[in-house]
């Protein structure tokens, strides 16, 4: 069984440690393909430097920014029957291919496994914030569930395999959603939506790790930006459901503003609620602008082309 590795790259210091973890896998079938965006002499540079004349891994340039670009990018260069996707600044346990393959073959019926994304010790400091997660040991069936998630079902972006047949099925990420894009987050759950809505089994596990190795950000203006990128980008998501006759976008608008106006009392901490509105504006002006400059045609979102008013 051939994996396919994707990692979109803009940062060819942490690049190394990703590359030199997948190079290191027990499971041997694989290919890596490293997309990068930005400056590209560097990250070439870091590609070939981590990859020692493997001839496993090849270096892709995106002229293009974006992760969903970069992703849909490594997609169509993959060759591998299964198509795995973790970050620049992750590292995978040795063991994450052969753990992800295993999951496959033993359940034919799935066609998504998401692992466990494990973050460092962080350093003592005020302000930080590390994107981590760690699923329980679930299956997920849409239509057994009717879309109802069991309890400890998750996965992140960061750590995630789909079977080749399934992503064709699924389509391409949505550009407009995912770091880089015009909303900056929610691209994995947008993807995760979309699987659901086409009722492909999900595996869960806590047995494929990935390390967030670089994934911490310190510092409030880190800490502030993180959450209003987050914001921005649930904030497309919802809108984006809104504009497909979703009744789940107008749900989660109302829900964002319940439990940032209202998520302090219980427990009463009241030095939360300044954090609260100030996520709650960003959300509700990007949720407006979804709605007003941005249109959904065919699941994905496009911006909308201004007509020109002749004077």
């Amino acid at each position: 069984m051939r994996i396919s590795v994707c990692i979109s790259t803009v940062r060819p210091i942490t690049l190394r440690t990703a590359i030199e973890s997948i190079r290191g896998q027990t499971w041997t079938d694989w290919e890596l393909i490293v997309v990068g965006q930005g400056h590209s002499a560097r990250l070439e540079a870091a590609t070939r430097e981590a990859a020692h004349d493997e001839p496993r891994v090849r270096y892709l340039h995106s002229p293009r920014r974006g992760l969903s670009i970069a992703r849909n990018a490594g997609v169509q260069t993959a060759n591998g029957e299964i198509i795995a996707f973790t970050d620049d600044d992750c590292e995978a346990r040795a063991d994450w291919l052969s753990t992800l393959a295993q999951c496959f073959m033993d359940e034919p019926e799935i066609g998504l496994v998401g692992g466990s994304v494990v973050p460092p010790k962080p350093l003592r400091q005020r302000f930080a914030m590390c994107p981590s997660m760690i699923p329980d040991e679930t299956l997920y069936d849409p239509v057994a569930c009717r879309r109802q998630p069991p309890r400890g079902f998750e996965w992140l972006g960061a750590n995630f395999a789909i079977r080749r047949s399934v992503a064709e099925r699924v389509g391409p990420f949505d550009e407009c959603l995912g770091s880089g894009a015009a909303f900056p987050a929610a691209e994995d759950t947008d993807y995760k939506l979309r699987l659901e809505a086409l009722g492909v089994k999900m595996r869960a596990t806590p047995r494929a790790v990935v390390f967030h190795t670089f994934g911490y950000r310190y510092g409030l203006r880190a800490v502030l930006r993180n959450s209003r990128n987050y914001a921005e980008g649930n904030a497309g998501l919802a809108g984006k459901l809104t504009l497909l006759g979703d009744p789940r976008g107008e749900e989660w608008r109302l829900a964002t503003k319940r439990d940032c106006t209202r998520g302090w009392l219980r427990p009463p901490r009241p030095h939360r609620l300044p954090a609260g509105l100030w996520r709650l504006r960003h959300f509700l002006r990007a949720y407006e602008r979804c709605l007003h400059e941005y249109q959904a045609i065919d699941g994905l979102l496009q911006p909308r082309r201004l007509e020109r008013v002749s004077l």
